[in-house]
């Protein structure tokens, strides 16, 4: 059947169009009585390690149908290490993040990004955040058990792009626009209120996640923030700022709880490293405004984006390679425009998927 476009009365802020058809990525169809929970990771060995283009999906059995929360794995979009033993210098494209104390009591903290609006469509509601970080070196002498915190950011850096052959591990000097102890942007008129970050000034005083650092041992590696067992809403209070305020991301900031106590540091694996970086993983129920059967008449609706391309996709059943048909696909709009997709089903169930171009 033609794809045809309907004029509707505008609604939620933009205009709204009606697409109408005959109706294709991974879901398991709704069955009345059984479990519905989305499949997602259960650690980061399970997790992917590259970004997944937004997909939404709907199921429609018997006359019902269920929403799925999606997923997105993401590695940072810039991170870097501070260092107080070279307050001057910068290590922003080096394969490791350097967090903790050392035997003397120089302190080192991490600074990390994610793309959360880059990845994840505008007005989605975040129900889970957690990042991953994997150590990849301990102390030579010996090491303390030490507690880090996530602070949220709030003021912008620069990752830089240093990676010194000789003493890696202290950088070399920043330039123009490259974070240091002494600056987020060095060489600028842009200063840390106290060297290395102050609270309040430089990243949020509260805590967003906090975890317990020991050692490479598989047995704790790699390691979650925040703690599972601790209070997740400040996390998602973060990831979802970032995604409905993107001038506000700015990253965390790793420290050690305690900067009194020496021998705490420890390497992470940064975006550099191929096997090791960073991963924030995000679940989130995607914007669906509407989602209606009646008869053999199904209608979804979702807002897109201003300059963001669409394709609605469907099939009648998850088996075979090629079980997933075109229904159509949307140009990019030139405003925010509210979308309302209808199609004429048959049969006993039909998958559909609304995915990013």
């Amino acid at each position: 059947m033609p794809v045809k476009i309907f004029s509707i009365p505008k609604r939620l802020g933009g205009s709204d169009i009606f697409i109408g058809g005959s109706s294709k990525s991974f879901i398991r169809p709704f069955i009345p009585g059984a479990s519905q929970r989305c499949p997602c990771r259960e650690g980061r060995d399970n997790a992917l390690r590259f970004r997944l283009a937004l997909t939404i999906f709907v199921v429609l059995v018997l006359g019902a149908h269920s929403l799925f929360a999606d997923t997105v794995s993401l590695t940072p979009v810039a991170d870097t290490s501070i260092a107080e033993v070279a307050p001057s210098n910068n290590a922003g494209a080096r394969s490791w993040l350097d967090i903790g104390d050392n035997m003397h009591l120089q302190r080192n903290r991490a600074l990390i990004k994610f793309d959360i609006a880059g990845n994840i469509p505008a007005h989605a509601r975040i129900s889970s955040a957690t990042l991953w970080l994997t150590v990849t070196g301990i102390p030579a002498d010996g090491y303390a058990v030490g507690s880090f915190d996530l602070h949220r950011l709030l003021r912008t850096w620069g990752e830089g792009t240093n990676n010194p052959i000789s003493s890696p591990g202290q950088g070399t000097p920043a330039t123009v626009g490259e974070a240091d102890w002494l600056s987020p942007l060095e060489l600028t008129t842009n200063v840390w209120t106290a060297p290395g970050g102050a609270p309040v000034y430089d990243y949020a005083a509260a805590v967003t996640g906090s975890q317990i650092v020991y050692d490479t041992s598989a047995a704790y590696n790699p390691y979650a923030f925040p703690d599972p067992a601790s209070d997740q809403s400040l996390m998602l209070a973060d990831v979802q700022l970032w995604l409905d305020q993107p001038a506000a991301n700015f990253g965390w900031i790793l420290i050690c709880e305690d900067e009194t106590v020496a021998s705490t540091a420890r390497r992470l694996g940064s975006r550099e490293d191929p096997t090791d970086a960073p991963l924030l993983d995000i679940s989130y129920t995607p914007p669906i405004t509407s989602a209606t059967r009646a008869g053999n008449l199904f209608q979804l609706g979702f807002p897109a984006q201003a300059g963001q391309g669409y394709a609605i996709e469907f099939a009648n059943t998850l088996s075979g390679a090629n079980a997933w048909q075109t229904l159509t696909n949307i140009p990019p709009q030139l405003v925010d425009t509210n979308l309302v997709i209808t199609d004429t089903i048959t049969g006993f169930a039909r998958f559909y998927r609304l995915r990013t171009e």
